[in-house]
């Protein structure tokens, strides 16, 4: 098991000192250094806020194994009452931090386990659908919710002590550099137009052939775009493709709260994204944006126009709010109602 403990806490911390054990499937290693950033990100800001955190990510091997490893760590762990919480991170992963019943649990779903996954034919995968039966049980037989938008939370079925959080964006990893300068690290041409598809292209709901086909759309309007993949990049090499970048696009059939998007945002560059998840929030109003059907002209139509946009956006004031020092604040607030709401509970079966 790969496991990483944090316990330094800063003492000037306005929060209690809550003990969490984290339990994710996706947690960024040497080897895959992409994977679970986002995770690693909430666990950073959580432990700046004066939170102690420990990881359970189970190392890669036969998925029954990987569960079985969990779920005994996370039973051991909490059997010590070492922990105020249990936070689960995606739908299989929420359920192994469901196996003990000692200690509350938050279980934070990311988007395809509430939704399900996506085919090529536009049906929904068997595996995902299962996945999602299972994190619609859970979202009643755990103490929070955390979903990343709205639809994430009509997708929960009426379960209670549910609350929206988008996962933070790390400001400082995540800022705006000259173009000239990122693309002189890149040895990218200055004088061309490129346009960063951020995900795996092997993955059937982030729909790339929907971004090749919208590239194909601009040739045919006589403008010269290239689409550049990055994916499995350490994420200080993604700022850097980012802000080389004249434009994200987004082509997915299903989100959450993409972290991209914000990601991208925090670096003041165009975003040109179908309408799914929480997008049309997050760009809505950032002029150089711009929020499309699943339509490759209609996505070539915008990114011609942000083409024209040569300034940078306005993305990183628009979502302050999204900042991961603030989000944390947000987790932390849930923590703290479960735990209180734990505590009246023992003082009545006490009085």
């Amino acid at each position: 098991m790969y496991s990483d403990a944090k316990t330094n806490v800063d003492d000037s911390s306005k929060n209690k000192s809550y003990r969490v054990l984290m339990v994710t499937g996706i947690y960024p290693t040497e080897s895959r250094p992409d994977k679970g950033t986002f995770i690693k990100s909430q666990v950073d800001s959580l432990i700046a806020a004066g939170i102690e955190v420990e990881i359970i990510h189970p190392k890669p091997g036969p998925v029954a194994f990987r569960y079985a490893t969990a779920i005994t760590q996370v039973f051991l762990k909490t059997l010590k009452g070492h922990f105020d919480i249990v936070h689960g991170h995606y739908g299989q992963w929420c359920f192994t931090a469901r196996m003990q019943w000692t200690t509350p649990v938050v279980a934070s779903f990311l988007g395809s386990d509430l939704l399900g996954v996506v085919t090529v034919d536009g049906g929904n995968s068997t595996f995902g659908t299962l996945v999602a039966r299972i994190s619609r049980w859970l979202c009643h037989r755990v103490d929070a919710v955390i979903v990343k938008s709205e639809g994430m939370k009509k997708a929960a079925l009426g379960a209670k002590n549910i609350f929206i959080i988008p996962n933070g964006v790390d400001f400082e990893l995540f800022r705006p550099i000259p173009r000239a300068e990122a693309r002189a690290a890149l040895g990218w041409d200055q004088d061309r137009y490129y346009v960063l598809f951020g995900s795996d292209p092997q993955r059937t709901v982030k729909n790339f052939p929907l971004a090749q086909a919208a590239i194909e759309q601009l040739h045919r309007r006589g403008v010269s775009a290239e689409l550049v993949v990055a994916n499995g990049l350490p994420q200080a090499q993604i700022v850097l493709y980012m802000n080389a970048s004249n434009a994200l696009i987004l082509t997915s059939f299903t989100e959450g709260s993409p972290n991209i998007v914000k990601e991208t945002m925090a670096c003041n560059i165009p975003v040109v994204s179908v309408d799914v998840g929480d997008v049309a929030q997050v760009i809505g109003r950032t002029e150089g944006c711009a929020v499309c059907s699943h339509d490759p002209e209609a996505l070539a139509a915008a990114l011609e126009q942000t083409f024209r946009h040569t300034k940078p956006t306005t993305g990183r004031s628009d979502i302050q709010h999204l900042d991961s020092s603030i989000v944390a604040g947000q987790v932390i607030a849930v923590y703290e109602k479960i735990l209180t709401r734990k505590e009246s509970h023992v003082f009545i079966a006490h009085a």
